[in-house]
Parts: C-alpha cells; structure tokens; sequence
C-alpha cells in the first residue's frame, strides 16, 4: 500500500509531527509511504519533500493553496498513492486544487483548535473565504479520524448547515491518541522526599499554567511546601502571557518551587519522567483555543506517572479519572490541590493502572483502527 502523507516535518517536537511521526513509524515497514512537509526533519529521512508553508498561511488564501497543490500533483502523479493522509488540518485546503483519481482515498485527522480552522481567522472576510476552503475541502474527504470526542463536538457545534453537518458527521470516527512505547523506557520509581510535579508542553495560554499555579498555592498553602514543579517546554521571556505566569509565580512567592527548564533533550526529559511523582497539566479553552487530547498524560502514565489535567478540554478522555489520576474543573484550585494531595500524599493512584491504561492506547492499536480496512 502506498500512503502520502501531508505534515508540517517529522521532528516530532509539536503535536502534529509527533501524531504524523508515530504512524508513519508505525506502518513504514509493511507499506511504502512519502510525506509533504514544511520543513525536512532533522532524522534526514529520503521520502520527505518541501512543498509547504507555514501551516496558518493556508487558512484563507486560496491562491498559496493553489500553487502548493500544483507542487504536490507532481508527487502524486509520480508516487501513485492508494491514500493521501492529511494530519495537518490547514494543509486540507489544497484538496480542492488536487487531480486524484477516485480510487484515491483521503483521510484526514482533526487535532483541536484547528479542526475547525475558519475559527482562528479574525478578518471577516478573510473567515468567510477560509469557510469556503474548509467546506469544498472536507466534502473531498473520505475519513475524518478525530483524536478525542471534545474536539469531534467542536467541530459539528461549529458547522450550523444541517446538510453538511450530516454529510461530515457520517465521515467522522473517534481514534484517541496513542502512546509509542518503542520509544518508552520502564522505569523502577521511587519515594522522593522531595516531591516532583512536571509539565511538558508549550507555554501557551491553553495549557493553563496561571491555573496549575493557583492550585499549586492552594496546595502549599494546606498541604505541604515539599514540592517542585518542573516546566519543560520553550518559552520566550517577552511573551506576554509568560510574563504573567513569572508575576503570579512572584506574587505567590513561589520561586522555590517552580522552575522553567526550557526546551531539553529526550535524553534529559526521560530524566525529568523518571523523577516525577506527578504530571500536571489543566488546559483551558476559550471557545475557539483548547486542547483536543493530550498525549503527554498517556506519555507519563507509560512511565507509571500519575496525571491531573482538566475537563475543559480532551485530556478529560486521556485519563482514566480516579484509576490513572483525575479529571478537574482547572477554575477550583481547591478541588485540585485536594487531588493533588491524594497523588502525593494518600498514594491513591497505582503506577501499574497508569501503565496498564497507557498500554491499552498503544500507538499500534491506534493505527490498526485508523487503517481499518484501508491497508
């Protein structure tokens, strides 16, 4: 089976090359495969070409999605595809601009934020074009994988034509993220005395990390102050809403115990896995910014890591509340401090469910229900 798939690169550092990078390991030994990408990866791989931009350039300008499609029918009329695999939900709108042939099949996997994409255009008219891209390049489409129900219920509240509401509701199924544990190392943990709480993520709004702060002050403040919260994940030190986690974490007096530790090796995130008693992320979602799954939940329960993450969001799917950590409102820091208590302290939480539950969303049984009678 040939496959193509469409991605921003294969570094894996961010949500979608992490997603696309999976599967194609995944199925790269049993099928031919070759990817259209906006950067060539780092991995060096030969079925890589660069024929994108930047994901949000394609939005609503349908003359770059023209042109980048009249790059990519070269690729397919060479490569010959059985399936073209879109798993950046921008990229889909040179779909409409694509000569394929109608044994060709086309899936697509919607993430979060952009699985409805004419949502993140503010221009009015510039909106009202990306709809037009959206609509002609999601009726083209034969599968829509969704990684989480949240984001699968975005997507249709959004889509007020009943019609095609129907129309792209028949095509969706409900793949959740999957975890690769070839790239997993077990791990024997161990009692810290000093308990060690780790965030892996971009510092972004919608990862609520103003929220994981106020909780944390509620649980120093009725609990215990024995504990560091390790941020891993780049930043830039004149990025607004980074200037004002720093503030809380002043005001707060918290300067003991939260660390930024930026961007680090795998290596060095291993090390920070091994360490940690928790992981604490609680996304937020501002109507039209969230997080669709969270595949850093499954990533540190793989390693036994208990989780709290947040019900505004898909991680309330990533986690097995009450067996692989909890699901919480992120706006009742109480609530949270209290949960994060019964992980710490009251060790509710067994490493061996959050082993067991990661298990189960093994990356391999994602693809074989993505590909289900595709390949």
């Amino acid at each position: 089976m040939k496959i193509l798939f469409i991605t921003n690169h294969l570094n894996g550092n961010d949500g979608w090359s992490r997603y696309g990078l999976d599967i194609v390991n995944e199925i790269k030994s049993d099928n031919k495969i070759f990817c259209l990408v906006n950067k060539i990866s780092e991995r060096e791989n030969n079925y890589e070409l660069m024929v994108f931009d930047k994901p949000f350039k394609y939005l609503a300008n349908p003359i770059k999605s023209f042109k980048t499609a009249k790059a990519a029918n070269r690729t397919i009329k060479d490569f010959s595809p059985d399936i073209i695999y879109f798993v950046v939900e921008p990229y889909i709108t040179i779909l409409p601009f694509l000569r394929l042939k109608n044994e060709i099949k086309v899936i697509l996997t919607v993430h979060g934020t952009y699985s409805y994409f004419p949502n993140t255009v503010k221009n009015i008219v510039k909106r009202t074009i990306s709809w037009f891209l959206f609509k002609r390049s999601l009726l083209k489409v034969n599968k829509i994988i969704s990684v989480s129900n949240f984001t699968k219920d975005y997507l249709l509240k959004n889509i007020s034509n009943k019609k095609f509401k129907n129309k792209i509701e028949n095509k969706i199924e409900i793949v959740t993220n999957g975890v690769n544990f070839n790239e997993i190392k077990q791990i024997v943990k161990k009692d810290n005395e000093i308990k060690q709480i780790l965030f892996v993520g971009a510092i972004k709004g919608r990862k609520g990390l103003l929220e994981s702060i106020e909780a944390l002050k509620c649980y120093r403040d009725n609990f215990s102050d024995n504990f560091v919260y390790n941020i891993i994940g780049e930043y830039d030190e004149n990025d607004n809403y980074y200037q004002k986690v720093i503030l809380k974490i002043k005001k707060y007096q918290l300067e003991k115990n939260i660390f930024f530790r930026g961007r680090v090796s795998d290596e060095k995130r291993d090390e920070y896995y091994k360490e940690a008693d928790l992981f604490l992320m609680l996304p937020v979602n501002n109507g039209r910014i969230f997080e669709g799954f969270g595949l850093v939940f499954l990533e540190a329960n793989a390693v036994g890591i208990p989780c709290v993450g947040s019900n505004d969001s898909g991680s309330r799917e990533a986690i097995l509340d009450e067996v692989t950590g909890y699901v919480v409102d992120p706006n009742k820091e109480s609530e949270i401090a209290d949960e994060v208590d019964k992980v710490l302290n009251k060790k509710l939480i067994k490493s061996d469910d959050c082993i067991k539950w990661a298990k189960e969303n093994n990356i391999k049984n994602k693809v074989n229900k993505i590909f289900e009678n595709d390949i």
